[in-house]
């Protein structure tokens, strides 16, 4: 018997089957970054339109994470979309540069900023944060980010600080800025104010206290043996107690436990739930009255029995929780700094930098000790003058330093502040015309600004952009347009480093120098940095305009980047810096938890790439719904994998069967209903996809391209144009038109997967086999030809399906039942019903079910019965052609068919 395999046309590509992409991808990027593609695609772009992603600095401390890498790999798909999608869009990496962390990178490595040159302190921190901007900048090519890394924004660089201060001199101008004495949270770790946006919350034990006041004068009723109850979870606050808070309406009662000889004041609605705490029985009510009557009501300070201090009215106090009597000490809260303003005091707040308590307590036991150790001592001092009712620990959620990860408190120090209130309402009208995705999410943001009456802009630290202000002989802030212009110019020309390191004159106009004059120290926070990132970009590059098309951040960002940015920027010129913002949420792990080091459960992003590859990570991010938290882990990469071997290995059978088509010759006319049904489906293939594309939908990508793939392409048209590509004569015309479909799907493709396997498209792009192709696939735009059916022909074509699916059926149960091996070895028969008789018209019906003969007349007792009528299956009882495998009653020779001995004769 003959063996005919090698008159067969099974071609090969050198598009491996196996991806090797951990090998490929670094010569890709090579190749990328020395033909220069992304600069050469943006010149041709040049006469497109502008579509600007502003891409929003990430902190450059330590090694790129997995949610570094899902940011910017969704950035990534858009920018690589709309480069071929009509626009120029250039990407512009950035980087936030100054604060905390390296400070404490480099105090780390045994420098103290106390004890050395602020310049030289500072050069240190430059020098550590462009480091680890590199050490950042490779781990981002090894995603394959489409970037020129030699032109990106620091918020270090020179004229981005120039924006930043120009941006303080408008606050100036507009008389925004100011300094004042106001509680904000103080971090004992980082000895630095925080903003909103570096607070996180953990759940926290703390000691709770019910503390007796004695009440020492009142109007209010006949004084014996009495006492205020007050409700604490941070004791260590009361030896800064000032005053205590009664609500107005709140009613009130004084009443007489069975047990003990003394009376208390509480809330009427608290008095069941807080007796039960301390103990309390049988209570005997003596008076009730208003919270209006214990106005000026004096008491003795629960520490300090010689130390009177009055209860007062106020509007924050409620009777939901505590005892209806609020502590106060203004230098510690919110409220209560409010509330000792309003009564002419002055706030007190003995904890210095480093949250211990200072001289200024007056309290031998407490100098010197540490805020939280100051519970216990509190505790034991109240018990031994019989004013500790009770204490309990409790578990509740308190705020802590996002950095650190350590406690932070309120304390009332010398802060800047821009004031909101007056820009608020301008700031809320631009966010109505930001879209955002999720749409719910600009609610959010409103609800941010709209809360915000100030913003804490001063940081008590060395590394960042000084805030410019002087003091005079007195101490008196000494601040206006004409200094702070004339100090910008000077910093302009020698850089800002020079304020840390002359004197006040130096930087004062003649009319102020020699009267003493000393500097501001604070820098400006991070937050303000980053926000002024829209206006530094549009003064350094003339051709990028406010507001860009769209920011893509985590959701933190309502608080923090989105939040700033909108704020500087309509300060600056009344405008919102986006037109568009999208959120993603955070990356836990495979089972739903959140990532932490300490845990083991980090997944190293570059550890990926170097494994499975950077595109397996990037089909990862494109399969994930980014709206919501999204999980990773060995199993799901491994599910992404086998996906990602599926579309390889089509693309793979695609290209193996083009190596001897010439896509310049025109093969379209004539073309069999199934080719135009196929290049139909392909049209509304790739409109979907671009839909998906443009609404930034990239799970729909990756859900449309598998199920195409696996369910048009793989099961359906590749499965039976395999007889026609391989078997028929190489310039056949029915071999040259299925290939003329396989080369439209090809581009289709390329365009859908170039955004998201950057690596593999290009791979495939430089195993075409077509001349004068260009240096990389992603100079190309996108393919405009669209193929569109008769709609009937697309109804007959869809009936077609569904015969075919029940068809499958029949073959399936005859296998089961030993009729047949294979689906080639079948003879159907097929009594149709009326709604499928139009499938007779179709011809080579058994080469697309891929069967051996098929026939339409009445069926007695089928093997399936469906939708389409009955179905009976038989062993085909002809004989094989062992070329093409197809049975045959009769064979042109002993061993092949008349179609497989006409192509022999002709080779």
């Amino acid at each position: 018997m003959a063996n005919y395999k090698d008159t067969l046309l099974i071609q090969t590509t050198e598009f491996e089957m196996r991806a090797g992409l951990k090998d490929k991808e670094p010569g890709i990027q090579k190749k990328w970054k020395e033909q220069n593609i992304y600069n050469q695609k943006l010149k041709l772009n040049d006469k497109k339109p502008l579509f600007v992603l502003h891409d929003g600095p990430p902190y450059a401390n330590g090694s790129i994470h997995v949610g570094h890498a899902l940011n910017k790999t969704l950035k990534d798909f858009i920018v690589r979309w709309k480069n071929s999608s009509g626009y120029k869009s250039p990407y512009i990496m950035g980087w936030d540069t100054h604060g905390l962390p390296i400070e404490t990178a480099i105090a780390k490595t045994g420098v103290d900023r106390k004890k050395v040159a602020p310049e030289v302190f500072r050069d240190l921190c430059r020098d550590y944060a462009i480091e680890q901007v590199e050490n950042q900048k490779k781990g981002f090519a090894r995603l394959g980010i489409f970037t020129d890394d030699s032109v990106v924004y620091k918020t270090l660089d020179h004229d981005f600080e120039m924006s930043q201060l120009k941006l303080f001199a408008k606050l100036v101008d507009k008389g925004l800025v100011y300094k004042d004495l106001k509680p904000i949270f103080w971090s004992p770790s980082s000895e630095t104010a925080l903003a909103e946006a570096e607070i996180e919350y953990k759940d926290v034990k703390s000691p709770s206290m019910y503390i007796a006041a004695k009440i020492t004068d009142t109007k209010a009723w006949n004084l014996e043996n009495d006492f205020a109850v007050v409700w604490t979870t941070t004791p260590w606050t009361i030896p800064a107690n000032q005053l205590i808070a009664a609500g107005p309406e709140i009613e009130y009662v004084l009443i007489k436990p069975e047990q003990d000889n003394r009376r208390f004041i509480i809330a009427k609605n608290l008095l069941d739930s807080v007796s039960e705490v301390v103990g309390w029985e049988n209570c005997k009510v003596i008076k009730t009255f208003l919270g209006t009557d214990l106005q000026e009501t004096k008491y003795a300070h629960p520490l300090y029995e010689t130390k009177i201090s009055k209860i007062v009215l106020g509007e924050h106090v409620t009777s939901d929780s505590g005892t209806g009597l609020v502590h106060t000490a203004g230098g510690f809260g919110e409220d209560d700094f409010q509330l000792v303003k309003s009564q002419k005091m002055q706030a007190f707040a003995p904890i210095n930098n480093s949250g211990h308590f200072d001289v200024t307590i007056e309290d031998k036991d407490l100098e010197g000790v540490f805020y939280a150790d100051a519970n216990k001592i509190v505790g034991t001092r109240l018990t031994e003058n019989n004013n500790l009712l009770k204490m309990k620990w409790i578990t509740h959620s308190y705020p802590h330093d996002w950095r650190t990860k350590q406690p932070v408190i309120w304390r009332a120090t010398a802060q800047w502040f821009v004031g909101l209130e007056k820009v608020i309402p301008q700031i809320v009208e631009q966010i109505k015309n930001v879209k955002t995705k999720p749409e719910w999410s600009q609610n959010r943001l409103k609800s941010l600004i709209e809360d915000r009456k100030e913003w804490t802009i001063s940081r008590q630290r060395l590394w960042g952009v000084p805030i410019i202000g002087f003091y005079n002989a007195k101490q008196e802030l000494v601040i206006n347009s004409e200094i702070v212009n004339f100090v910008i110019n000077i910093l302009e020309k020698e850089g800002v480093n020079v304020w840390f390191s002359k004197p006040a004159d130096y930087f004062l106009p003649k009319a102020y120098q020699k009267q003493n004059f000393t500097k501001e120290t604070d820098i400006l926070d991070v937050w303000f940095d980053s926000g002024c990132s829209n206006l530094a970009l549009e003064n350094r590059f003339k051709e990028l305009k406010r507001p860009f098309d769209v920011y893509l951040e985590g959701n933190d960002q309502y608080r923090g980047w989105f939040n700033s940015s909108i704020i500087n920027s309509v300060i600056w010129d009344g405008q919102a810096p986006y037109k568009q913002l999208i959120t993603h949420g955070m990356t836990n792990d495979e089972s739903g938890k959140k990532m932490s080091k300490s845990i083991g459960n980090t997944v190293d992003p570059l550890e990926i790439a170097n494994d499975l590859g950077a595109d397996i990570l990037r089909l990862w991010v494109a399969s994930t719904d980014y709206t919501d938290d999204q999980r990773i882990g060995s199993e799901i990469l491994k599910q992404v994998g086998e996906s990602y071997r599926k579309i390889r290995n089509t693309i793979r059978f695609i290209l193996a069967n083009l190596g001897d088509f010439d896509y310049q010759k025109n093969y379209q006319k004539n073309l069999e209903e199934v080719d135009l049904f196929s290049l139909h489906n392909l049209s509304e293939f790739k409109q979907k996809i671009s839909q998906a594309y443009e609404s930034y939908q990239f799970n729909t990508v990756y859900q449309l391209l598998n199920n195409y793939v696996n369910n048009e392409l793989s099961a359906f048209y590749l499965d039976f144009i395999k007889d026609i590509l391989y078997v028929e004569a190489t310039d056949n015309l029915r071999r040259r038109q299925v290939q003329t479909v396989l080369w439209e799907q090809l581009w289709v493709l390329i365009d859908t997967i170039r955004p998201i396997l950057a690596h593999t498209s290009e791979e495939i792009y430089q195993s075409l086999p077509a001349a004068n192709k260009l240096a990389s696939v992603h100079l190309l735009d996108l393919r405009s030809q669209n193929f569109i059916a008769p709609a009937k022909l697309v109804e007959k074509w869809n009936k077609l399906l569904i015969f075919r699916n029940e068809v499958n059926k029949a073959l399936e149960i005859a296998r089961d039942n030993k009729i047949i091996k294979k689906s080639f070895e079948a003879e159907i028969k097929i009594e149709l019903t009326k709604e499928f008789t139009e499938i007779k018209t179709i011809t080579d019906l058994s080469q697309i079910l891929i069967v051996s003969e098929v026939s339409f007349e009445s069926v007695g007792e089928p093997t399936y019965q469906g939708t389409i009528g009955k179905v009976t299956v038989s062993l085909n009882s002809g004989s094989k052609c062992e070329r093409c495998w197809g049975i045959f009653k009769t064979l042109k020779t002993a061993d092949l068919c008349p179609r497989c001995h006409s192509v022999i004769q002709n080779l």
